[in-house]
């Protein structure tokens, strides 16, 4: 692994993809299992899909679903755009997705902290050819998030016209990790005056909670 110095002038370790995968965290205390990984990525209700096209990134934010048995994430696609130009340029995805909490506050800058959790996951986007697993994509998708409606009571199957106007894609996983830091609360500075008791109440902060300010 790469050495580097800090502003004191001591080393510290550096890091690449060479000595460190793409899924292995820094901070091992927080790192979940499988297990958990799967519960959060089935509940998570939005992904982000990063792509590049040569030198310049592009995260697309998008609804998907996870196939625990196939153990894919399924998603679509318009005809033509940016994230099918990427990725029939560079086969090679990258995918988050995350909870935030309640804000931490304390009575020392560099602690001010929030709960949080994610996953992410590295593979290869591969684009649905056949018609039943284009299908099978797309019904995934209504049971994750209408499964309270019902097949051939609150909508009609799926008709060739619906499969000719959008595109089916997976991202077959090569590796994922998954990270929560849920603490309740963040350190304080002992000798700096306690923080009051309204800052420590869920609605202390309008963006907690990932709440839109």
């Amino acid at each position: 692994m790469s050495d580097v110095k800090n502003r004191s002038g001591a080393k510290k370790r550096g890091y690449d993809l060479e000595s460190r995968p793409a899924n292995k965290q820094r901070r091992r205390h927080l790192v979940k299992e499988d297990d958990w990984i799967t519960d959060f990525i089935k509940r998570a209700p939005i992904g982000y899909f990063a792509t590049r096209w040569d030198d310049q990134p592009f995260v697309h934010p998008m609804t998907f679903w996870y196939d625990e048995d196939k153990h894919c994430i399924y998603m679509h696609g318009a005809m033509m755009g940016r994230r099918d130009a990427n990725t029939k340029r560079h086969e090679k995805i990258a995918f988050c997705a995350s909870e935030m909490g309640r804000l931490l506050p304390s009575n020392r800058a560099l602690n001010f902290s929030a709960q949080f959790r994610s996953v992410m996951a590295f593979g290869k986007v591969v684009e649905v050819t056949t018609e039943d697993e284009q299908k099978h994509c797309f019904f995934g998708l209504i049971k994750k998030y209408f499964s309270e409606m019902e097949l051939n009571k609150d909508f009609s199957p799926i008709i060739q016209e619906d499969l000719d106007r959008t595109r089916a894609f997976k991202i077959e996983i090569e590796c994922w990790s998954g990270k929560e830091n849920w603490k309740d609360e963040t350190p304080v500075n002992p000798d700096f005056p306690e923080l009051d008791e309204k800052w420590l109440q869920d609605n202390s902060f309008p963006m907690s909670f990932g709440r839109m300010g």
